[in-house]
């Protein structure tokens, strides 16, 4: 369970700078456990789940306009959009410290305030709506008196706060006992994390192995007396996160199994840390991604292959901010040598500038004039000086951003193989060649210390054999690729790969000899098939002699430029060759 009361914390402050404010303008149920809502506010439409599930409850923002997955009305649903849909959400807050129970306040025109509570407490999660006076409207899930019943949720009964449980507070809350008590906690022994767990409130077992390993630099390290110093830092460090704001949220990802978890904070336990922008964000692409395992789970490698993939869309979206930003930086044509000229006329004008004057109008000929802006806090040297400075600068960024956008467009080209490379993979070696080629690109930083659980990828391009007898040579990933165009093929050898889009090259080792079409179209679906576009339709694929085949600008490998090429349209299918 990630979801704990430090994470619900992260997703209240969240909610108060984003929602807060808004107008409930929708109510549906995604799900038979959870609510989702459309809140309008500054001015965009947000999407707001609150999930009851008992193995994935939650609260978190949709980056996507939910959808309604129960078509019948229930009571509760009615309750809200009779109470709560038209509301405008007043307040989000905790009503208890360090437990998992948070209040959004609602205030409705026509039938005043009203609360809903959200319970994400595993297999005990909730969702009731009350009145003004703490009294139950509709519940999500009744709980009736019994025996097993820790206390009774139903319409027109006073709301009763989940029972306390005796634990420490995560923090000290000034007790004389507090001390004494963690200290012989610790004594116990046993696994630290498993020792937090049980004796320490709002603690999950994500966050209790954090801190496990902030102390003993383990997630698995034994609980010692000793450590009561230690123990104390690190959680003053963590619940210190909804005083101060200084949340870094992200995704724990392991290489082996995919994404693992999530956090409001970096967690040092994971093979990789993967930042995002929220909490929110985090939380969503976690839930995300287990549903898709669970929906592949005919793939042995779904978790692996996935986890990678959440890598691979990171980087692109690195590369698309950093596109975007030399986008907004690049001088138009002409503005470094118009910027000089401005400023040459103000230095030689100077003395013509009269206090206030708002422009200079400089004519350069019959009918054509040029107008500078004046500077209201400057003197015309001061402004001429400023403007020489910004042409010096517009004038090296035309030079060096050109280069930057050949790279990154480079590396987009490569993160786009890297994506194709990993839908083709078909084992963990493989798997994990992808993974190494986001590393040596510089997609992935080491963490200090930590030993990479990479098995070496012994796979070797695949070999055909034609009914003429020539060799056909298909790479199934970048690494393979360099290998096939640049140290395998001869000049004369024919190449193939499909256009516009990333996959295999496949080379006819030919040496210059003439080749059946019957053994081109072979190639050409090969091709087709170790690609994007399998078992499309009317593919087309470039075919040239490999001497017209250069690499491409940018280092990265399997990335090639072609000249000299024709063009042969095939069907995505495997075709009917021997295995070389």
């Amino acid at each position: 369970m990630h979801f704990d009361a430090l994470t619900l914390a992260a997703v209240a402050a969240e909610l108060n700078t984003t929602i807060r404010g808004g107008r409930v303008q929708q109510i549906i149920l995604p799900d038979p456990h959870s609510v989702g809502m459309e809140i309008y506010a500054d001015r965009q439409r947000h999407y707001l789940l609150l999930s009851a599930h008992p193995q994935a409850s939650r609260v978190h923002l949709s980056g996507q306009k939910l959808r309604r997955g129960v078509e019948k009305e229930t009571p509760l649903l009615q309750l809200l959009k009779k109470y709560v849909r038209g509301a405008i959400l007043e307040a989000v807050d905790l009503p208890v410290a360090f437990d998992r129970l948070l209040a959004l306040r609602f205030d409705h025109p026509q039938h005043g305030p009203t609360t809903l509570l959200a319970e994400p407490m595993g297999r005990l999660s909730n969702l009731l709506l009350l009145d003004a006076g703490d009294q139950i409207l509709g519940v999500l899930k009744r709980v009736i008196p019994g025996e097993n019943a820790q206390r009774v949720l139903l319409p027109k009964r006073p709301y009763v706060l989940p029972p306390s449980q005796d634990k420490l507070p995560p923090l000290d809350n000034g007790q004389p006992d507090y001390y004494p008590r963690l200290s012989a906690l610790l004594a116990a022994g046993g696994r630290l994390w498993r020792c937090l767990m049980d004796g320490i409130g709002g603690i999950s077992p994500t966050l209790a192995k954090e801190i496990a390993w902030r102390v003993t630099g383990a997630a698995d390290g034994n609980a010692e007396a000793g450590q009561v110093v230690a123990t104390i830092a690190a959680l003053q460090e963590l619940w210190g996160l909804p005083a101060s704001g200084e949340w870094t949220p992200g995704l724990a990802l392991d290489e082996e199994e995919g994404l693992t978890g999530f956090a409001p904070y970096e967690l040092h336990l994971a093979d990789d840390f993967l930042p995002t922008e929220t909490v929110s964000q985090a939380i969503a692409r976690f839930y995300d991604q287990a549903e898709r395992d669970a929906a592949g789970s005919a793939d042995a490698y779904a978790g692996m292959r996935n986890g990678v993939a959440v890598l691979i869309r990171q980087a692109e979206e690195r590369v698309s901010r950093q596109l975007a930003a030399i986008a907004a930086e690049e001088p138009e044509a002409g503005e470094p040598a118009h910027l000089r000229t401005q400023a040459e006329w103000l230095l030689a004008l100077q003395s013509q500038v009269q206090p206030g004057q708002q422009a200079l109008v400089v004519p350069l000929g019959e009918e054509e004039s040029l107008t500078i802006r004046l500077a209201e806090n400057e003197t015309p040297v001061e402004q001429a000086e400023r403007m020489f400075d910004r042409a010096a600068k517009l004038e090296r960024a035309a030079v060096i951003i050109p280069k930057r956008r050949a790279q990154l467009e480079a590396d987009r080209d490569y993160l786009a193989q890297l994506q194709s490379d990993l839908a083709l993979a078909e084992n963990q070696p493989e798997i994990a060649s992808v993974r190494e080629g986001l590393r040596e690109a510089g997609y992935l930083r080491q963490r200090p210390g930590r030993t990479l659980k990479v098995a070496p990828d012994r796979s070797k391009p695949l070999r055909f054999l034609s009914s003429e007898g020539f060799a056909i040579l298909v790479g199934r990933n970048a690494r393979q690729n360099e290998i096939v165009t640049f140290d395998e093929a001869g000049p004369d050898d024919l190449w193939l790969h499909v256009r516009d889009v990333p996959g295999s090259h496949v080379v006819i080792r030919s040496g210059g000899q003439p080749v059946s079409d019957e053994t081109i179209q072979a190639a050409a679906q090969l091709a087709a098939w170790h690609s994007s576009l399998r078992d499309e339709r009317g593919v087309a694929v470039a075919v040239t002699p490999r001497r017209f085949v250069t690499r491409a600008a940018g280092g990265r490998p399997g990335l090639v430029h072609m000249r000299n090429e024709s063009t042969l349209v095939v069907d995505g299918v495997l075709p009917s060759l021997a295995v070389g």
